[in-house]
């Protein structure tokens, strides 16, 4: 019971919080230039013991991102992708944090205003 408890504890953190990779340390201010949802519906078939079918339909959900920022005095694009619906996070032309690999500009990621690189 209590593996069960700690895999789903780790589920819901992963899709409530916004976490950067260790490289991801220096920070810039972003636009929004798209944002846009992606379903994924799936149907399973199974039969059952009493030889009827059942089916089991599953919907993913990801928030795709593209944003622009500017790092040493370059502009750069970035694409991310945030397991299911974020947009109120990242309005259409608002401005969000980019945390960017400061060896590597174009190695980012995107966040929410408030959030804080390197946490």
């Amino acid at each position: 019971m209590t593996g069960k408890f700690i895999f789903l504890a780790t589920i819901i953190v992963s899709v409530t919080s916004f976490a950067c990779s260790s490289k991801l340390t220096a920070e810039s201010p972003a636009q929004i230039t798209r944002v846009a949802l992606d379903r994924d519906t799936k149907t399973k078939k199974r039969k059952t013991s009493s030889n009827t079918t059942k089916r089991k339909t599953t919907t993913s959900v990801e928030t795709e991102i593209d944003y622009r920022y500017a790092a040493g005095g370059k502009t750069y694009d970035g694409y991310a992708e945030k397991d299911g619906d974020v947009q109120r996070d990242f309005p259409p032309d608002g401005q969000v944090v980019v945390c960017y690999n400061p060896a590597n500009p174009e190695e980012s990621d995107v966040f929410p205003i408030g959030h804080k690189c390197g946490n």
